[in-house]
């Protein structure tokens, strides 16, 4: 896994309180990982902060896997 992923997957870890292991790209937030609406937002906000990139609410409510989350944090990151 790339530098990206490591640091997303530590905070979304983090922030909802689990075990790394358990966020891998296909991991679903809801389903997988156990978060709820205010879960998503915080951990959308936490990655806006960490990552210095901007999740408008319409795209970040699109995010259902950890790899939606990546892949448009790296577009964001080019």
């Amino acid at each position: 896994m790339d530098e990206l992923f490591v640091k997303i997957q530590k905070l979304i870890a983090e922030k909802l309180g689990i075990d790394e292991s358990k966020v891998t790209m296909d991991a679903s937030f809801r389903g997988d990982l156990g978060a709820d609406s205010l879960d998503t937002y915080e951990l959308v906000y936490a990655i806006e902060e960490e990552m210095g990139v901007s999740i408008p609410d319409d795209k970040a409510n699109e995010f259902e896997t950890v790899k939606d989350a990546y892949d448009y944090i790296k577009s964001q990151q080019q």
